[in-house]
C-alpha cells in the first residue's frame, strides 16, 4: 500500500474507492479542447456513483435496488438495439461516467470525469 500524508488521497485510491460502487464526492477542473471558456473550472460534485457500461452503479445487482417490472422488462427485451455511432473512448481519454445522486437517490444526470483532473475526493486533497 503507497504511503499516504494526513488529508491527502492519490488517484488510485479513488479510482479503488469509485470502482467499490461506494458513494463518493468529488472536485474535478474541468477540460474542453474544443471550448476554451470551460477548461479550467472546478466542478463540484456533492454526492455520486461511478455508472458502469449498462448504466447502473455496479456490475452485480445491489439489495434494496428495485427490480425492473414486468412491463419495463417486456419493453426492454422488444427494444431494438440502435448503435448511435458513439464512441466515448473512455480507455483512450481516461475517463469516467458518474451519475449524480440528490440525498442518496439516483438523478437522470451523468457526468464524464476524468480521473488525473480530480482535486478532491471525499474532502481530501489528491495526489499523483
Amino acid at each position: 500500500m503507497p504511503r499516504t500524508f494526513a488529508g491527502m488521497i492519490s488517484i488510485r485510491q479513488c479510482l479503488e474507492i469509485m470502482h467499490s460502487g461506494a458513494v463518493f464526492s468529488l472536485k474535478v477542473v474541468a477540460y474542453d479542447k474544443r471550448r476554451k471558456d470551460k477548461t479550467g473550472q472546478v466542478k463540484e460534485y456533492r454526492e455520486a456513483v461511478l455508472v458502469w457500461g449498462n448504466g447502473e452503479k455496479s456490475r452485480k445487482t445491489t439489495p434494496g435496488e428495485r427490480q425492473p417490472t414486468a412491463l419495463e422488462r417486456s419493453l426492454l427485451s422488444e427494444a431494438p438495439i440502435q448503435d448511435t455511432g458513439r464512441n466515448p473512448n473512455h480507455q483512450w481519454h481516461y475517463t469516467r461516467n458518474i451519475r449524480l445522486l440528490m440525498d442518496g437517490l439516483p438523478t437522470e444526470s451523468i457526468k464524464k470525469t476524468p480521473p488525473p483532473l480530480i482535486i478532491e475526493f471525499n474532502g481530501e486533497t489528491t495526489t499523483p
